[in-house]
């Protein structure tokens, strides 16, 4: 008997050769009638590289190089009696057998997607994106002191940020809240730190201020005004005490009249949202007569979803006490503190446990040895520093994560 035969190639090979995806035109759809046992053996006639596909009824020596290959069986064909051998039967019958029960092993071909050049959907609808890093177990992204901790972190797609930056100052206060299309201002600064925080809106473009909250009337916190509408126009001061009570607040009262500056007041308990209202600012203020501005300067507490930050301007022990005793110590939970009076001195320590902050942000020098930096060291909390050369501290939030950076100053 002259049998002919032909070995045909596995899944796996074909599979290599063939674009991820085809398998739902080939996934073995052989002919619904796979084996017609006498005169004639046929197959749909698949999208891809086949040799050749019997679909007469008669079987030609053409056809004797037919491809069943995707399932690797061989089959026999007795060319002489033009029918199926008893072999050929056997192999036939098993071929249509495991057409019959490797879809329902691997699933229907429609179920088998091609490859997506997308992230996993668990990376595009949660945080991080669009790098499929390990979600954090931290709150704060520390990025100064530990730059290889998370060092992918992106925030969650289409999540509003929060961002808060610092200029590279000492000795002075002066923060740029923006969120959702507005830009605040808590202090800006005296003279000459005034000018660093000019040279930061201007690395950062903005040209208009909406608000800008002052603490208290000392000059380090807001000498700076004209400087900072000279880059950015000044909507409106917000004050927290009269301006006759310091030569600075006078001196304010003329730059916002020579400049159209609307000033308006803000007291203990106010609260402010900006844009959508997520990002709120309540201001707690002493008003108590034996405490002196520094001691009355106002705090302000910045709280966005889960997160919250809080700038204790100028205030002193004899300040924390008096406030820790007047309210409720939760509101002055935060994650990060912006330490008082560039760390000149040491927290009152029930108000500092009252804070539970994980991170302190100095406005001064680090080393320099004031008693609020060796009281900072001795508590092992971490500090950023901003008065750092040629850097800008910028902190921006989610609501649910802090990052925290410096960013390099560019040439102005």
């Amino acid at each position: 008997m002259d049998l002919v035969y032909h070995v045909m190639k596995s899944p796996l090979i074909l599979s290599d050769q063939i674009r991820p995806g085809s398998r739902s035109k080939m996934d073995l759809r052989f002919t619904q009638k796979l084996c017609k046992i006498g005169k004639s053996t046929g197959f749909d006639r698949h999208q891809d590289d086949t040799d050749a596909i019997i679909n007469d009824n008669i079987v030609s020596d053409e056809s004797q190089r037919h491809f069943a290959r995707y399932y690797g069986f061989y089959y026999f064909y007795n060319r002489k009696e033009n029918s199926v051998s008893k072999k050929g039967l056997l192999l036939a019958t098993a071929i249509m057998i495991l057409a019959l029960i490797t879809p329902l092993m691997t699933g229907t071909a429609e179920e088998v997607l091609p490859p997506s050049p997308e992230p996993p959907p668990e990376y595009i609808d949660g945080r991080p994106t669009p790098a499929p890093s390990p979600v954090p177990d931290i709150t704060i992204i520390d990025h100064v002191h530990n730059p290889e901790s998370y060092p992918r972190f992106f925030f969650q797609k289409n999540r509003k940020l929060l961002e808060i930056w610092f200029p590279n100052i000492r000795d002075a206060d002066e923060a740029i809240l923006m969120y959702d299309g507005q830009v605040w201002m808590i202090d800006c600064g005296d003279e000459k730190m005034g000018q660093r925080g000019a040279a930061l809106l201007k690395q950062l473009g903005i040209t208009k201020i909406d608000i800008l909250f002052n603490s208290h009337l000392h000059h380090d916190h807001i000498n700076g005004l004209a400087l900072t509408d000279d880059v950015a126009k000044v909507g409106e001061v917000r004050i927290c005490f009269s301006p006759d009570l310091t030569d600075s607040g006078l001196r304010m009262l003329r730059v916002a009249e020579e400049r159209g500056i609307l000033i308006k007041e803000y007291r203990d308990g106010d609260r402010f949202s900006m844009g959508d209202g997520a990002v709120e600012l309540l201001f707690l203020k002493n008003n108590e007569e034996y405490l002196d501005m520094n001691n009355q300067s106002a705090v302000t507490r910045i709280t966005y979803g889960e997160r919250t930050i809080l700038f204790t301007a100028d205030m002193e022990q004899p300040g924390q006490q008096a406030m820790i005793e007047r309210i409720d110590p939760e509101l002055l939970k935060c994650d990060i503190v912006k330490y008082p009076h560039h760390a000149k001195s040491d927290m009152y320590t029930p108000f500092y446990e009252a804070l539970g902050a994980g991170l302190a942000v100095v406005t001064s020098v680090e080393g320099r040895g004031d008693a609020g930096q060796i009281a900072i060291a001795n508590r092992g909390m971490p500090a950023v520093y901003t008065s750092v050369n040629d850097q800008f501290t910028h902190l921006v939030t989610d609501g649910e994560y802090w990052l925290v950076e410096q960013v390099p100053i560019q040439a102005q």
